[in-house]
């Protein structure tokens, strides 16, 4: 209990706030709202785009327990995306998942070796 104070639990608790808005701003409305596969490609793309920048300043700030920030800022779209999966499968949804996570992972481990390299 050392290793978590009330920055960490402060920290975490933003960064799950900042997951459920882009999680459900950002991916429940790009797989929800109506239009062409084009405008939902781009809309997928550039929240993905906001997830890896997102997690690299996460990795950068935070390069201790990075994982925790990265897991509270990703699960809650991931968690959208598979309840609303449920209901309308599409096996494109569940790239979209593995998408969210990996570039979630990858931006947090790039932000930690910035911070690593800065040194």
């Amino acid at each position: 209990m050392k290793d978590f104070d009330k920055s960490n639990l402060v920290g975490s608790l933003i960064t799950i706030f900042i997951g459920l808005l882009l999680g459900f701003f950002g991916v429940y409305v790009s797989v929800f709202s109506d239009g062409l596969v084009y405008e939902r490609a781009i809309t997928i793309l550039i929240v993905l785009i906001i997830y890896g920048v997102l997690s690299v300043i996460i990795g950068f700030v935070k390069s201790k327990k990075n994982w925790l920030y990265m897991l509270s800022l990703s699960l809650p779209g991931i968690i959208l995306l598979l309840i609303y999966t449920a209901k309308d499968f599409n096996i494109l949804y569940l790239l979209y998942t593995v998408l969210i996570f990996l570039v979630s992972y990858y931006g947090a481990r790039s932000g930690k070796s910035l911070k690593i390299k800065k040194k």
